[in-house]
């Protein structure tokens, strides 16, 4: 608990420093976190398979490096990377199967796609409100939920993917989230963005559907560990495991953060 909380102590303001800093230092650095989360995911995948790892990366960081202009292109740069691991598959048969390309191509998505979202938001012209809704989603349910679930949890939630968590402990994470929720647009809007005033209970929903999406990240990467009979993704963080391990619940919130801010940006002009 103790290296725990000292990794938080670090982790936290280091987090909030890059997010303030945002642009080509913050785009890098999300690059940088994909790639370690990559690396975790074939690791683990690599048990039972053999994902196409190379290709992986290097669609990855290409992705990263042309974000601003592929984005709304999305579709295309998903069919491409289908085709580059297909054709690399038929030049290294039988190396590589069909289930190799699939796996690559989900943790190219899993990854670096949704993780790109986090720098999709900044790029937004009000992505420094919305950047920190993901983080109130995110770690915000996750903190109200652990001290709920401590204090009356009594019923499991989903026993056979994370036997620790409960349903008592997911229900005050979402209150406990929606409230932080509350608090920070009020806050906000008032000194800071007070153009986004009439848009502050739509954050207030935003933040409550995110916890929830939280949870369902969390879960999501619980039943990858277990299916490959893992405990962590990592351990690049003392305490916490890999990058995966504690950014899980960022990847299933980003893209619903940015859509709806998106056209909620669209709407008010």
């Amino acid at each position: 608990m103790l290296t725990r909380i000292l990794t938080s102590l670090v982790g936290i303001p280091l987090v909030v420093a890059l997010i303030l800093l945002g642009g080509p230092i913050l785009r890098y650095t999300m690059l940088t976190i994909s790639c370690i989360g990559l690396y975790e995911l074939y690791h683990v995948l690599g048990k039972k398979h053999k994902p196409l790892v190379e290709v992986g990366y290097s669609v990855t960081i290409l992705f990263f490096i042309f974000l601003s202009f592929w984005m709304e292109h999305y579709l295309i740069y998903i069919a491409l990377t289908a085709i580059i691991l297909l054709v690399y598959m038929v030049i290294f048969y039988p190396k590589y199967n069909l289930t190799d390309v699939a796996l690559t191509l989900f943790s190219v998505v899993y990854v670096g796609l949704l993780f790109s979202f986090i720098v999709l938001i900044t790029d937004l012209k009000y992505g420094a409100f919305w950047i920190w809704l993901i983080v109130l989603s995110s770690w915000g349910s996750d903190t109200f939920a652990y001290f709920t679930g401590v204090l009356c949890g009594k019923h499991k939630l989903a026993p056979k993917l994370s036997p620790k968590k409960t349903i008592e402990g997911s229900i005050g994470g979402v209150i406990g989230a929606g409230v932080l929720g509350y608090i920070y647009a009020v806050i906000y809007t008032h000194y800071f963005f007070i153009e986004l005033r009439s848009l502050a209970y739509l954050s207030v929903g935003i933040v409550v559907l995110g916890a929830i999406l939280s949870q369902f990240g969390d879960l999501a990467a619980s039943a990858i560990k277990r299916f490959f009979e893992q405990k962590d993704f990592g351990y690049i963080l003392p305490g916490h495991g890999g990058i995966l391990d504690r950014f899980d619940s960022f990847l299933f919130v980003s893209p619903l953060i940015y859509v709806v801010a998106f056209f909620a940006e669209k709407i008010i002009g």
